[in-house]
């Protein structure tokens, strides 16, 4: 079984509304597929691979839509896990 690689989210927490909590550290899981070699003569067949992004948000509503702006166009986001609370 690989590794799962583990990202970092390079959107940054934002302030909506006028509740705010304390910024925490949630761990998003991702998911995509891809293709080993992906050239256009010879494409082998599809892989699922898989991964984990950190990211630091307010809540896990704004977590996974801070992955989702990044991973969202190309892959299925999961649902956001708590690792540290602020």
């Amino acid at each position: 079984m690989p590794d799962i690689r583990t990202y970092r989210c390079r959107f940054s927490p934002i302030r909506v509304g006028t509740t705010h909590g304390e910024v925490s550290e949630y761990l998003v899981p991702v998911s995509w597929w891809s293709y080993a070699d992906d050239r256009l003569d010879s494409r082998s067949p599809a892989e699922k691979t898989e991964a984990q992004v950190i990211v630091k948000a307010y809540c896990p509503k704004e977590a996974h839509l801070l992955v989702y702006r990044e991973f969202g166009d190309y892959g299925r986001v999961g649902r956001p896990v708590i690792v540290k609370e602020a």
